[in-house]
């Protein structure tokens, strides 16, 4: 039997897709494509089709049979002639529920790519932390893979990854179950996320620290800063999204429809 491992990947480019064969991922990308998915889902959205493309995103809303809508973007802004952008606070009950979601993201949609050797690959963000948390408690090979931006590690993912694994421990200490050795980016993450907690705690929001990471500086520059308040709500809502490796569908396992 394996020795539990818990590890973090702070870019996919710094961990190899076959080592990923055997685990569980948690995909995140905080600002904004995982808070975006969990949000869409839980407003009643079918299932989510992530592309790696633009112009994958095109052909398989061209193809697609069914209510589909396509969202996305470039360089942050929704990319033309699509219906949404990658805002969470876009996919409403009334833009969204009983339909089809094609996605194309900067980063998101491309880290999970990278996960496809993997067991299993949950979608992750601030906004359904312990439910995550909860999903993998007996998961004994975990990885975290941060998304990053524009192919450069940013903070908000790491803080998740760190936070996750924080949260993560404290259940399997509390069940007297092993731990679980953590890797040297996980120890990295686990350091960044308990710094940051110290302000968290002297009141601080969590949102001032994503304003000034390179995702959320970004954000602000287009005027997205109600997206990033929406990301830094810690445990909104109790829904753990899960990629079909197979089918390469995002769905809700947990809803009634699945």
């Amino acid at each position: 039997m394996n020795r539990p491992v818990l590890d973090v990947a702070l870019l996919p480019s710094l961990v190899s897709p076959e080592s990923l064969a055997g685990q569980t991922v948690i995909v995140v990308d905080v600002l904004r494509a995982t808070t975006t998915i969990v949000s869409a889902l839980y407003n009643g959205c079918t299932e989510i089709m992530p592309q790696p493309s633009v112009e994958a995103a095109r052909e398989a809303f061209r193809q697609f049979q069914g209510d589909a809508v396509i969202g996305g973007e470039r360089g942050g802004q929704i990319v033309d002639g699509f219906h949404h952008g990658n805002s969470p606070i876009e996919y409403t009950p009334s833009a969204i529920q009983d339909k089809t979601l094609i996605l194309a993201t900067t980063n998101g949609t491309v880290a999970m790519e990278h996960c496809r050797a993997a067991d299993r690959v949950l979608i992750g963000a601030m906004v359904n932390l312990d439910a995550v948390a909860q999903q993998i408690k007996q998961d004994s090979q975990v990885t975290v893979v941060c998304s990053g931006t524009d192919r450069c590690i940013t903070s908000e993912d790491v803080l998740f990854a760190g936070a996750l694994l924080e949260q993560l421990i404290a259940i399997r200490t509390e069940s007297s179950q092993p731990i679980g050795q953590l890797t040297d980016m996980a120890s990295i993450a686990l350091s960044h996320w308990r710094t940051t907690r110290q302000e968290l705690d002297r009141g601080k929001p969590l949102a001032d620290f994503f304003r000034n990471a390179r995702g959320g500086l970004n954000l602000v520059k287009i005027g997205h800063d109600p997206d990033i308040v929406f990301a830094s709500q810690i445990d909104t809502f109790d829904l753990v999204p899960e990629l079909d490796l197979q089918r390469w569908i995002i769905n809700n396992p947990q809803s009634p429809k699945n």
